[in-house]
């Protein structure tokens, strides 16, 4: 009758854990306004697009470049990229009008490396009508990952936003530019209001987030990284300095387009519907009850402990643990090296682990303010059939790389044996595999 007792209690104490612990997230998405990336890691999905014209009769040229982003499902190649109407204009227009006229256009994910594709433009709108370009690359790609695009109806006045592109003025002052998503510039500001420029035909936020020549076409980001706006113009006063008045095309205006031209795009909002009130509701009901289910299973096994004890000098008959041999040298581990985990050790026994600064999703957490570390950078697990750890790229900004400095594809699994180090970033987040 006491097993009966003690079985009752354990499943009232995994109940306990279960719910407490739905409880807890949806406090904790209730506190942070729901999950999806932050503005940092938005710099995954944007290009820089480089344009030229020639005429071909004279020689003479002229050349700009601008920001574009990547649209499209998660986890899929992208293969179309949002920038402004006037980024192409001069490419893209000129040519039709006046055939001396030769255009050039480029997404450009890596200039160090020359790494460029030439799209076709699909979508075309003038500066004074909707002012906004859609190019489709030649073949879909994993180079980049495709951004959400919030409603304009669910932005609201005094929203923090943030601006992701390539100014001129960043790039004419640095050495050795890449124009890869670590050279991407990010500035921060709020909207002031909503209305439609003068001389155009589109809807806009007014907003004090700097735009500078070369941020056109960029996406504008709310606290997510969700896409509100594209960027579109800045006012600048007589001596070239910016009078706080700047200016982003809104997200409706783009999704109209999407949607009549019949292209794919992520809608955000998935868990938009979380609210502040929901953490200080479920988050403390949440800590209650996997407090009281943790006290009750403790409980369940010392009184299950205390049963056994009472039958002291039978033979008792049993399984061996799962994966166990009794010998050492047999549990799957992942060690820290180097950095704010050094030391410790982590079970690969019972399933991957999550590294990252997203406490919501990730195992092993860091900072939230850790440079270098995405919120969900990269998975370790251990495949017991093949006898090796497997080790994902989750798509971060800097990296994953193997010890010897092979970088990890995103989303691409990449196989270790036992011993072999790996590191995050650079080599002050190092971890090692290992069996214990």
């Amino acid at each position: 009758m006491s097993g009966k007792n003690t079985s009752n209690k354990k499943i009232v104490a995994i109940v306990l854990i279960v719910i407490g612990l739905l409880s807890s997230v949806f406090g904790i998405l209730g506190l942070t306004g729901g999950g999806g990336m932050d503005p940092y890691d938005a710099r995954n999905g944007v290009v820089l697009v480089a344009v030229s014209v020639t005429d071909t009769s004279s020689g003479a040229s002229a050349a700009g470049t601008g920001t574009g982003w990547a649209i499209g499902k998660p986890g899929k190649p992208v293969e179309y990229i949002i920038t402004n109407g006037h980024v192409v204009e001069m490419a893209y227009v000129y040519p039709q009008l006046d055939s001396a006229y030769s255009g050039n256009i480029r997404v450009i994910f890596n200039a160090a490396e020359n790494d460029y594709v030439v799209p076709e433009v699909v979508y075309y709108s003038a500066p004074e009508d909707k002012d906004i370009a859609i190019l489709k690359l030649p073949s879909a790609t994993d180079k980049r990952t495709p951004l959400s695009i919030r409603s304009s109806d669910k932005v609201e006045i005094g929203e923090d936003a943030w601006a992701l592109g390539y100014p001129g003025i960043s790039s004419d002052f640095q050495q050795y530019n890449t124009f890869s998503p670590e050279d991407i510039t990010l500035t921060r500001g709020i909207i002031s209001k909503r209305n439609r420029p003068t001389g155009s035909q589109y809807e806009a936020y007014q907003m004090d987030v700097y735009i500078n020549g070369g941020n056109s076409g960029g996406p504008l980001v709310d606290k997510n990284g969700n896409v509100i706006g594209i960027n579109s113009a800045g006012i600048h006063n007589s001596d070239g300095g910016s009078e706080g008045v700047n200016y982003a095309i809104i997200s409706d205006e783009l999704t109209k387009i999407l949607d009549s031209e019949g292209i794919t795009y992520t809608k955000a909002g998935g868990i938009s519907w979380t609210k502040p009130w929901m953490g200080y509701v479920f988050l403390p009901i949440g800590i209650i009850l996997l407090v009281g289910g943790a006290f009750t299973m403790v409980k369940t096994q010392k009184d299950g402990t205390s049963g056994a004890s009472a039958n002291k000098g039978k033979k008792a008959k049993g399984l061996p643990l799962k994966g166990g041999s009794g010998k050492s040298g047999n549990t799957p581990v992942l060690r820290g090296v180097t950095g704010k985990y050094a030391g410790q050790s982590f079970n690969l026994s019972n399933g991957r682990v999550t590294i990252g600064r997203d406490a919501s999703v990730c195992n092993i957490v860091y900072d939230k303010n850790m440079p270098g570390i995405s919120g969900r950078h990269c998975q370790v697990a251990y495949q017991p059939g093949e006898g090796c750890f497997i080790i994902t790229d989750l798509g971060s900004s800097y990296g994953t790389f193997l010890g010897n400095g092979k970088k990890l594809t995103a989303n691409v699994a990449e196989k270790l044996s036992s011993g072999d180090t790996f590191y995050l970033c650079d080599t002050g987040n190092q971890f090692v595999v290992t069996k214990e």
